[in-house]
């Protein structure tokens, strides 16, 4: 939903979008914004009353017998989206931090892992590197499989650069090679004014459970690190659950990554 004024300015949006896959939970998110200058007149308010009836919709056509949730997210420093989020049922239930590392600071290379061998992702690794996700993120806080419809969407996005991201394969029983790592890229060149310049987001951190303990992540964070400064950028960005069961904060901050933002999830559950 897209709220026009007068003239034709796109003065606000809202979304509600599932997930097709329903494991553990029925998820629907809400996101949307109000422009500034626009706020306080009840847009939001109607936004979110239209979030939430399409949302409802979502959870009535699933058929699972799995808990339900409506869940949005705002920036720790939007207190008038929190506080409406919350008059409408949302309780804040997990915290998530933007890392930004300046990417003048030479990031040493790491050790090379035995049996395992970085590629950069390509085409060829789709389904591979699908189900290693699916894997790495199974005992993450609300995540849910990603299928191969959504995969293939995220990859035909302009932003997505396959050549800074990088997988970690090792031998299969088969002959042949299968991901237990990846680091995912984007750059959009449309947001560094934002930032004050140009810089690379880390999409997506993820090692099979099987392969953690080996260094393998840092390993991969590492050499992407190498690869954006390589590419003339600036920073490197990045977002973490607060509460991830990786310790992955406390790499990200070995790695020269500080805290620059917080937002927060706030879900309605059912």
């Amino acid at each position: 939903m897209i709220a026009v004024d007068a003239v034709g300015r796109a003065v606000a949006y809202g979304s509600a979008t599932a997930p097709a896959s329903q494991e553990t939970i029925v998820r629907v998110e809400l996101d949307g914004t109000v422009v500034p200058d626009r706020r306080r007149e009840g847009i939001g308010t109607a936004l979110l009353a239209w979030q939430e009836a399409r949302g409802l919709q979502y959870l009535a056509a699933s058929d699972a017998a799995l808990p339900g949730w409506l869940a949005s997210s705002a920036q720790d420093h939007a207190t008038p989206a929190i506080r409406l989020l919350e008059a409408h049922g949302y309780e804040r239930a997990r915290w998530w931090l933007e890392l930004e590392r300046d990417l003048a600071s030479p990031v040493a290379e790491q050790p090379p892992v035995p049996g395992v061998r970085l590629v950069a992702y390509s085409a060829e690794w789709d389904e591979c590197a699908r189900t290693a996700m699916n894997d790495a993120f199974r005992d993450h806080w609300g995540s849910q499989p990603t299928t191969a419809a959504e995969w293939a969407a995220g990859d035909r996005l302009e932003a997505f650069r396959p050549d800074l991201s990088v997988l970690a394969v090792t031998p299969d029983t088969h002959g042949g090679e299968r991901v237990v790592g990846f680091v995912f890229v984007d750059v959009a060149p449309d947001e560094w004014p934002l930032r004050g310049g140009p810089f690379g987001y880390v999409t997506i951190v993820g090692v099979r459970r099987e392969a953690r303990g080996q260094g393998l992540a840092r390993t991969l964070l590492a050499h992407v690190l190498r690869a954006l400064r390589a590419e003339g950028l600036d920073h490197a960005v990045l977002d973490v659950d607060a509460e991830s069961p990786t310790g992955a904060l406390g790499l990200y901050q070995s790695l020269g990554f500080t805290v620059t933002d917080r937002a927060v999830s706030l879900v309605k559950r059912f």
